[in-house]
């Protein structure tokens, strides 16, 4: 057993996962009966867990955590194996929901938790937000001259006034997605905004960090801009 899963250990330093997975059955076939509340049990299918999801062998991966979860609850590492397996397949919602739960009952401050919480909670919010390059109908890598040119091409589609004697519903949607267009204007024609929805920001977590930037600055003109409150030098 210790020479498999020393093995095993090699494997995934060297990236050789279905090597890994090979050597850690092998353990898992000699160990039987392998009591499900041993340590053994929750390290052996976890490892494998984690080789299983660097295949990409999600729905093994998470068997083998389910299998350790369903035994042994408070194990935290194959809980993480299992977001990640969410996370591959984009079930971001599922890995939330459930990271959400564990910090509700067990009432936890690991940290791997609460990062763990972190990454699903941005996962979806990414999910969810408006897509803006595809509202104007460019590519990520539109120029500035691009978008705003899209714009107005997809303003003059969506503009209330044309939209004045369709039905409510259709009024209602045009309003929005006019309302889509303005925030992808606004968002993609300023740089630092691009640069935050670019790596996976969403509209309200962009205006948080917009303002916390200006709010830093504020700090660093007033504690260095002469206005009273700076230092002074005798």
């Amino acid at each position: 057993v210790h020479s498999s899963i020393a093995a095993a250990k090699q494997d995934m330093f060297h990236r050789r996962f279905q090597s890994a997975v090979d050597h850690i059955t092998k353990a898992l076939d000699i160990c039987v009966p392998n009591p499900s509340r041993s340590p053994l049990y929750a390290t052996l299918y976890t490892q494998r867990a984690e080789a299983y999801l660097r295949l990409k062998q999600h729905a093994n991966c998470l068997k083998d955590c389910a299998l350790v979860v369903y035994a042994q609850e408070a194990y935290i590492p194959a809980w993480l194996i299992k977001f990640q397996a969410y996370h591959g397949l984009g079930q971001h919602e599922d890995a939330l929901s459930e990271v959400s739960d564990l910090l509700r009952r067990f009432e936890s401050n690991d940290m791997r938790l609460h990062k763990a919480y972190e990454k699903a909670d941005f996962e979806v919010r990414k999910q969810r937000r408006p897509d803006f390059y595809g509202t104007l109908g460019v590519s990520s890598l539109a120029s500035l001259m691009e978008i705003k040119k899209a714009y107005k091409q997809q303003c003059l589609k969506y503009h209330p006034d044309r939209h004045s004697q369709k039905s409510v519903e259709e009024q209602k949607q045009a309003e929005k997605q006019f309302k889509i267009l303005g925030d992808a204007l606004e968002t993609l024609s300023d740089d630092f905004k691009r640069k935050l929805y670019d790596e996976g920001y969403d509209p309200a977590a962009i205006r948080e960090r917009v303002e916390a930037a200006e709010q830093a600055a504020r700090r660093g003109r007033t504690g260095h801009g002469g206005h009273g409150h700076g230092h002074r030098h005798y």
